[in-house]
């Protein structure tokens, strides 16, 4: 176990060092690794237009659990945080139309620039600390990104 340097205010701050101690503070990262590897191997024996439409579908709803989140937790109480939340549910279910609506060659590409935009989303949130928990926003990330560079190198979902 590592010590770091304390203050007046505070208590010593305990971290355990190497990769355990990595592991132990990027949990969100594992889980959104572990669920999007899951929900890839489902997906993957799927025919493409269905991966496309779960995935499509899929975008729109990890807007709108935020808006949920947001709501619940009581954070979206200012009108301009819940008129960016509204935004980006009415944005992300355009992507989702738009890549339904698309050949799927094309959809795979809507749907990158969906799931990445979604990702800086959730990279703003964590910044934050609003609307929905840290760990959740890292873990949305994660699995943001893992599904646009399996869309982007694969081609489908």
């Amino acid at each position: 176990m590592t010590t770091t340097g304390t203050t007046a205010a505070t208590a010593p701050v305990t971290r355990r060092a190497g990769t355990a101690g990595a592991i132990a503070r990027r949990w969100p990262t594992g889980i959104g690794i572990a669920a999007t590897a899951t929900s890839l191997s489902l997906l993957a024996p799927l025919p493409e237009r269905v991966q496309t439409w779960v995935s499509a579908w899929c975008v729109l709803l990890a807007a709108v659990v935020y808006l949920t989140w947001g709501a619940a937790r009581g954070d979206l109480a200012s009108r301009r945080l819940l008129s960016l939340q509204t935004g980006a549910v009415l944005g992300f279910g355009a992507i989702a139309i738009a890549a339904v609506a698309a050949e799927p060659a094309a959809a795979r590409y809507v749907l990158a620039a969906g799931w990445l935009t979604h990702a800086a989303w959730d990279i703003a949130h964590h910044r934050a600390d609003r609307v929905v928990p840290r760990w959740y926003a890292e873990t949305c990330m994660v699995s943001d990104l893992i599904i646009a560079t399996a869309l982007l190198a694969v081609g489908s979902v």
